[in-house]
C-alpha cells in the first residue's frame, strides 16, 4: 500500500475490515532530532517488557513522521492503539516533538520539514480513504460518523478515555491543514462542511 519503510509495532490489531474516517495528529514526546522517527518505530516494535525505557502498556501509530523520515509501524487496514475512542475508525500519525511547543517552535525549519512531509502522507492517506480535508469539532468526533482530522486532544476531550493532549495548543492546525490541500492538489474534492 506505501511506499515507506515498515517496522511492525508490537501492539496492533489485526483487522480485515474498518471503516476509516479520522486522520488522528500525535506527537511523540521526544526531541525534534534526525531519527526520532525510527527511534520511536522501534520502541513501538519493542513493546511492553519490564526493562528501564519501556512502554509502561501497549502503545503503537500507523505512522512515525520526523524532518528526514516516515516509518510505517502498523497496515492500515488494522488498528494502531494510538488514541482509545478513536483507534478502530482511525489512522495515527506521530510526529518528533512536544505537546509543549510554542508557535515559534512549530515554524522552525525541522519543524517546517517535518510537517511538509506529514502533509505529503497526510494527503495521500485522505486520497485513499476518501478523509474529507478538515479538522473537526469535538462534537464531530463523538459523533463516531463525520470523516476528517483531527489530534490526540480532540479524541480525549470526545471520549475521556486518555488524558493525552498532543499535539498541543500550539500545533499551527490552519497552516498544516493548508500543507495537506496544497499535497492534495486542487481541486479538493474532499474538502466538505
Amino acid at each position: 500500500m506505501s511506499d515507506y519503510p515498515f517496522i511492525q509495532a508490537n501492539g496492533y490489531t489485526p483487522a480485515a475490515d474498518r471503516r476509516i474516517r479520522l486522520i488522528v495528529i500525535h506527537v511523540m514526546e521526544d526531541p525534534e532530532k534526525p531519527g526520532t522517527a525510527l527511534g520511536v518505530a522501534k520502541w513501538f516494535a519493542k513493546g511492553v517488557d519490564g526493562s528501564p525505557g519501556a512502554m509502561k502498556k501497549p502503545a503503537s501509530a500507523h505512522y512515525c513522521v520526523d524532518s528526514g523520515a516516515i516509518i510505517q509501524c502498523v497496515q492500515e487496514h488494522d488498528v494502531a492503539w494510538g488514541a482509545p475512542g478513536a483507534n478502530r475508525d482511525g489512522i495515527h500519525i506521530e510526529h518528533a516533538g512536544y505537546s509543549a511547543q510554542t508557535p515559534a517552535q512549530w515554524k522552525d525549519d525541522y519543524s517546517m520539514q517535518m510537517l511538509e512531509r506529514s502533509s505529503q502522507l497526510a494527503a495521500e492517506i485522505a486520497a485513499r480513504w476518501a478523509i474529507p480535508l478538515r479538522w473537526l469539532t469535538i462534537a464531530e468526533v463523538r459523533d463516531r460518523k463525520t470523516m476528517g482530522f483531527c489530534g490526540h486532544i480532540d479524541v480525549t476531550k470526545a471520549f475521556g478515555l486518555s488524558d493525552h493532549t498532543d499535539p498541543g495548543i500550539s500545533f499551527p492546525r490552519d497552516d498544516y491543514m493548508a500543507l495537506v490541500r496544497d499535497a492534495f492538489g486542487e481541486p479538493f474534492p474532499l474538502e466538505t462542511p
